[in-house]
C-alpha cells in the first residue's frame, strides 16, 4: 500500500478519529465501507497499533472491525506489552546502578510516557531508553553502563527488534550531539543525554532550568526524576516537529496524550513563555495545532495565539498534516549530521560546540580511546579524533542530503521548513 493513499482518505480520517480523545470515535462508519487493511498497515507502520487496539476495545466499534484486522491489532498490543515488560526489567537494574553510583537521572520520552502518561506499558512501543544526566556526569554515566557489561553500539540497527524510525548515527561527543553513542546492556539500548536538543541547533535550551523544574517520578519501581509537565510537552513538540520533521503519528500521539494527562496541571502560560525563550514558538505552535486538529488534544486557543500570533496559514497546516499521515517529514536541512547547520550563522556558541566535539575531556576521551587514560599526552588522540570525525559524519551527511534532495524533487515542503525558521507568523 502506498502511504499517500491514506492521506486525506476515509481510512486516514477513521484512524485519526479512533486515536482521538474527543469521544467521537467511529460512530458513523459501517462495516464494508473502510479498507481496514490500510488502516492497520498505517497503525503498525507508525507504531500506534497497540493504542488503536485499546481505543477500539474501549469503544462500541469492536464488533465492526474485521476479524483479521482485529487479530493483527491484538497481536501488536501483546507483542508490545511483552517487549516493554522485558525492557522495564532491564531498565530497573540500570536505574538502580545509577542511583547507587550517585548519578542523577531524568527519564525521557518513551520510558516515561509508557508508564506515567499512557498508563499501560504496551501502548507506547520503544526501541531504546533515553536518560538525561548532568553534563558533568556524562563520562561517569557511560562508565556505569560499561561496568554493567554494556557495549557501545555503532548503529541503532544493531538493537533488536528495529522499530522502523530512521535514527542518526551518533558517537560519544558532548559538543555537536545531545547524547552519547548508545550502549547495549543485555537487551536494553540506552542513550545518555545531557540536553534535549542538539546544542548546535536553533534553540536556546537552558539545561540547568530543566533540572531545576524536574519532578520526582517512579519508573520501573525506582525513584528518579522526570521533566516538568511543561518541559516534557515542549520536548515532545520539538522532537515531533523539529527532530522528526512532523513525520508519523507516534510522536504526535505522545503530544496529545501528554496534553490530556496533564490537562489539570499544565501551566500553559509557562509553556508559551518557555517556547519563546527557547526560540521554539513556531515549532511548538505547529505541533500543538496538529495535536488539536488531528487528535482533538485539548490545547487552549489562547495558547496557540500566544505561540503564533495571527495563526498558521492553512496551506502550511495541510503540508504538515500530510507529513504526519504519509510519514515523510519535511526537508529539514538543519538536521544534517555535520557540520549540523549548513548555511547557518557560525555564532560563538556553535564554534564552542564544535571545539567541544573535538577536544573531549580525558574521561570522555578514554571512553573513545581506552589507551589514552594512562597516556601522559592527549594530543595524539585528538589528531586521531580529527581524522575520525569526517569518517563518522561525512557518509551520513551525504546520505541524508541526497534523501532530502529526492524528497524535494518529488514533493517540496520547503515552504514549511522556511516558515518554521523565518520567525514570521
Amino acid at each position: 500500500m502506498k502511504a499517500r493513499e491514506t492521506a486525506g482518505s476515509q481510512e486516514g480520517d477513521l484512524l485519526l478519529r479512533c486515536l482521538s480523545r474527543d469521544g467521537q470515535g467511529t460512530g458513523d462508519w459501517r462495516p464494508g465501507t473502510v479498507d481496514w487493511t490500510k488502516v492497520v498497515d498505517v497503525a503498525v507502520r507508525d507504531q500506534v497499533a497497540p493504542l488503536l487496539f485499546r481505543r477500539l476495545k474501549e469503544s462500541d466499534a469492536r464488533a465492526r472491525v474485521p476479524a483479521d484486522a482485529w487479530k493483527r491489532l491484538r497481536r501488536a498490543y501483546f507483542t508490545s506489552a511483552d517487549r516493554n515488560t522485558r525492557l522495564y526489567r532491564e531498565l530497573r537494574t540500570v536505574l538502580q546502578c545509577f542511583r547507587s553510583s550517585g548519578v542523577k537521572v531524568i527519564v525521557l520520552k518513551g520510558a516515561l510516557l509508557a508508564e506515567a502518561v499512557y498508563g499501560d506499558v504496551a501502548l507506547r512501543p520503544m526501541a531504546d531508553v533515553d536518560l538525561l544526566v548532568p553534563r558533568a556526569d556524562l563520562a561517569k554515566a557511560g562508565a556505569v553502563l560499561l561496568d554493567m557489561g554494556g557495549a557501545h553500539l555503532k548503529q541503532h540497527n544493531q538493537t533488536a527488534p528495529a522499530v522502523g524510525a530512521q535514527r542518526e548515527d551518533v558517537e560519544p561527543d558532548r559538543g555537536m550531539k545531545r547524547h552519547s553513542r548508545p550502549v547495549l546492556v543485555r537487551d536494553l539500548a540506552v542513550e545518555i543525554h545531557w540536553t534535549i536538543v542538539s546544542p548546535t541547533g536553533p534553540f536556546r535550551i537552558d539545561a540547568a532550568g530543566l533540572w531545576a523544574r524536574a519532578c520526582p517520578a517512579m519508573i520501573a519501581g525506582v525513584e528518579v526524576l522526570s521533566l516538568s509537565p511543561e518541559d516534557l510537552l515542549l520536548h515532545l513538540c520539538l522532537h515531533f516537529c523539529y527532530q522528526d520533521g512532523c513525520k508519523g503519528l507516534r510522536y504526535l500521539c505522545d503530544v496529545a496524550e501528554t496534553v490530556h494527562h496533564f490537562r489539570d496541571k499544565m501551566d500553559w502560560l509557562q509553556v508559551a513563555d518557555l517556547a519563546r525563550e527557547w526560540g521554539a514558538a513556531r515549532y511548538v505552535g505547529l505541533a500543538l495545532h496538529l495535536a488539536g486538529s488531528m487528535l482533538a488534544a485539548g490545547v487552549p486557543d489562547d495558547v496557540l495565539e500566544r505561540l503564533v500570533p495571527g495563526g498558521i496559514d492553512a496551506r502550511l497546516l495541510k503540508q504538515a498534516a500530510e507529513c504526519v499521515l504519509v510519514q515523510e517529514g519535511y526537508d529539514n536541512w538543519s538536521l544534517l549530521p555535520f557540520p549540523n547547520r549548513l548555511g547557518g550563522k557560525w555564532t560563538m556558541a556553535r564554534v564552542k560546540a564544535l571545539r567541544d566535539a573535538v577536544f573531549l575531556s580525558r574521561d570522555e576521551m578514554a571512553l573513545r580511546h581506552p589507551r589514552s587514560r594512562d597516556s601522559k599526552h592527549l594530543w595524539p588522540y585528538y589528531i586521531l579524533r580529527l581524522v575520525d570525525l569526517p569518517r563518522m559524519y561525512g557518509r551520513a551527511t551525504l546520505q541524508q542530503g541526497f534523501r532530502m534532495m529526492r524528497v524535494r524533487e518529488r514533493d517540496s515542503t520547503s515552504s514549511l521548513d522556511g516558515w518554521l525558521k523565518s520567525g514570521k507568523p
